[in-house]
């Protein structure tokens, strides 16, 4: 099969097969967890729509259409997403509906690819509803959704719904010893670490973000023995804070599963005794209180605007000692 990430080509298969037989549904709903690929699966099926030679699930990659897709100059296919970070509006949509009620410029295919479609506003989503609700001959809709995300229930119910599953451990292991030279307990850890996305791994195996975690935690556990959060504030990157910050909430969830007595989807299995003995150390209820701080300055630190960054690092921390560490 055309380059294709290995846990995406049974959904692949399924969904390309309905078009091989003439029965592909005129507007597919993927929804994934960021870290798979799933953008690979889009283009591939965008190339086997818009092929006007292969009978077969694949795409011919010889035809005049195929070689526009190749190229990206496909003048019938179209993408709808965020713009500076903003949400899809409904002029947007109105602008794609424009198009898409127009011929096809190939006399083939036409298909429009929304990525983030949790991001279309309500005004957008409705404007959306009328041109699926209404499907114009030859012209397809793919939709991409993270996993967790809610749309309106008018909008599922026009589409064909697939919910793409994260690859078994034993695949996205094997997958990633093709792609580093790692050792399977390193590429056991990252995937811990990347809650099972093997393109999250891979990220942390080529950055060496595995030691970097450690030696923050490390520090982590020093603030938390000296409640001393100035201590910890200058080693928090500028430029990946939030990731720091995610390595915390790694390392408290699993104090809290320790806790509760919770084995799976341990994120920091790689540092067992540290977490039981922190574990040991606190209430279920002072756990969960630490969570919610760090999640609370996690959120603040990507909406707010302008803020200043260390000043609310430093609110947080100290919110952990008083709160929590010292209650």
């Amino acid at each position: 099969m055309t380059a294709l990430y290995p846990w995406l080509e049974p959904t692949y298969i399924k969904i390309a097969r309905t078009f091989s037989e003439g029965l592909g549904h005129h507007a597919v709903l993927i929804k994934s967890d960021s870290g798979l690929g799933v953008e690979n699966l889009f283009e591939l099926l965008s190339r086997r729509i818009m092929c006007i030679a292969s009978q077969d699930i694949e795409p011919c990659g010889q035809c005049h259409s195929c070689h526009l897709m190749l190229a990206y100059s496909h003048p019938d296919y179209h993408e709808l997403c965020s713009l500076e970070g903003k949400d899809i509006g409904v002029d947007q949509v109105r602008e794609i509906n424009e198009i898409v009620a127009q011929h096809a410029q190939q006399n083939g295919n036409k298909v429009v690819y929304i990525k983030e479609a949790e991001r279309l506003t309500e005004a957008a989503a409705n404007a959306l509803l009328k041109t699926l609700e209404e499907p114009r001959p030859n012209t397809y809709f793919l939709l991409q959704a993270d996993s967790s995300a809610s749309l309106l229930a008018t909008i599922y119910s026009r589409c064909q719904v697939w919910n793409l599953p994260a690859p078994s451990e034993q695949m996205a292991q094997d997958w990633l010893k093709t792609q580093c030279e790692a050792e399977i307990q390193e590429i056991s850890t990252a995937l811990s670490m990347s809650l099972g996305r093997p393109l999250f791994a891979l990220e942390v195996l080529q950055q060496g973000l595995i030691e970097q975690r450690k030696d923050f935690l490390r520090q982590f556990w020093r603030f938390y023995r000296r409640r001393s959060p100035l201590e910890l504030l200058p080693l928090f990157d500028k430029e990946h804070y939030v990731r720091q910050l995610d390595w915390i909430l790694a390392f408290l969830a699993d104090s809290l599963k320790h806790k509760l007595d919770i084995n799976s989807y341990r994120q920091v299995a790689d540092l067992g005794r540290g977490i039981e003995q922190f574990s040991d150390e606190q209430t279920a209820l002072g756990l969960l209180q630490a969570i919610k701080i760090i999640q609370k300055v996690r959120s603040d630190l990507l909406s707010i605007n302008g803020v200043n960054v260390e000043l609310m690092l430093l609110d947080g921390l100290t919110k952990l000692v008083t709160d929590v560490f010292e209650k």
